[in-house]
């Protein structure tokens, strides 16, 4: 039985992965790919090999928050996630599935809010149906991280916003068109390098965070670090297309220097938070860095209502993944009671 948990938790740690890759790969490369940039195919390269240093060198920081740090064990010691495994699959379930649907809408979300949702959601039926164990749920934890986002997507908009005003004044004064162009190639690829990093610092580490708090891999984050870099590899290169194309043209039109203003201002935003070990949504630091570069443009440029739908997105998300995860492990611990 416990074999037979563990393979299923370690399946549906890779489906989660392979999510982060379908949905937030457009966090990473969108812009570049909507700025023509970047092909498809090799913004997708972007994302892999450098979303693989974020979470090899940083992802550490937010994998120990959200695998040990919302869901507090009892005098025991023991993590409750592996003491209840069957709420550690409900809660990827529950995550996995929102992930997916969102994915196939060709909806950026975000999936550390998917996570985190689903880990909060676990936690109270643990403390609910287990409290023998004495765990707990942290909600001063939960309140830092619900007011980081919050301030996340402003702090992105404030960040394009800023950056796209001073590299197009920069940018004006070169007359070379052939030398304007290597700028423009040079920034976009840097800027594309630096969100694939923060990819795997931020969003892999947060959604690999339960396999690490359940003890997989001996619970070594580089290892399962690895394990989830294979999942989201797959996940950018079979099913990231339609994000990619809502994030790079579905928001506000994009050249090279709003492309470079979005995607550095959102990574630099996420990178601040993941210094400070709490995990916010690459997605809605890109989306508020799109739309503070697209004002610079004028607001009419922004296409609000497209706005307005992934924005309801992010108000239910981890709504609807606690509540997942509270009912699939409910369902699940009355069929198999521990």
């Amino acid at each position: 039985m416990i074999d037979l948990v563990l393979i299923a938790v370690l399946l549906l740690g890779f489906f989660v992965a392979w999510n982060i890759g379908a949905n937030d790969a457009a966090d990473s490369v969108g812009v570049s790919v909507g700025a023509r940039i970047l092909t498809y195919r090799r913004a997708i390269m972007f994302v892999i090999i450098f979303a693989l240093f974020g979470a090899i060198l940083e992802g550490w920081k937010n994998m120990g928050t959200v695998g040990k740090g919302i869901i507090i064990p009892g005098p025991g010691g023991v993590n409750p996630l592996s003491a209840v495994p069957l709420a550690t699959i409900a809660l990827l379930i529950a995550a996995g599935i929102w992930m997916f649907v969102m994915s196939t809408l060709g909806l950026p979300i975000s999936v550390t809010q998917s996570m985190v949702g689903a880990v909060m959601g676990a936690g109270l039926l643990i403390t609910f149906m287990r409290p023998d164990l004495g765990a707990s749920v942290q909600f001063s934890k939960l309140g830092t991280i619900a007011i980081s986002w919050l301030c996340n997507p402003i702090i992105a908009a404030i960040f394009g916003f800023t950056l796209f005003k001073i590299v197009g004044a920069s940018l004006r004064r070169i007359k070379s068109i052939f030398l304007l162009n290597r700028v423009f190639s040079i920034l976009v690829l840097t800027a594309a390098a630096y969100g694939g990093y923060t990819l795997g610092a931020n969003d892999l580490g947060t959604c690999t965070g339960v396999l690490h708090g359940y003890g997989v891999f001996g619970g070594v984050p580089q290892i399962i670090s690895l394990f989830g870099i294979v999942g989201l590899a797959i996940g950018a290169i079979t099913y990231s297309r339609r994000v990619i194309q809502t994030v790079g043209s579905g928001i506000t039109g994009l050249g090279p220097a709003s492309a470079f203003a979005s995607q550095f201002g959102a990574a630099l935003a996420v990178w601040i938070f993941v210094q400070f070990r709490i995990p916010v949504s690459s997605s809605q630091a890109l989306i508020g860095a799109i739309a503070g570069a697209g004002l610079v443009k004028g607001a009419e440029t922004v296409n609000r209502k497209k706005l307005g739908h992934i924005g309801i997105v992010w108000v239910l998300t981890p709504g609807v993944t606690l509540l997942l995860s509270f009912a699939i492990g409910w369902l699940l611990l009355s069929l198999f009671p521990v």
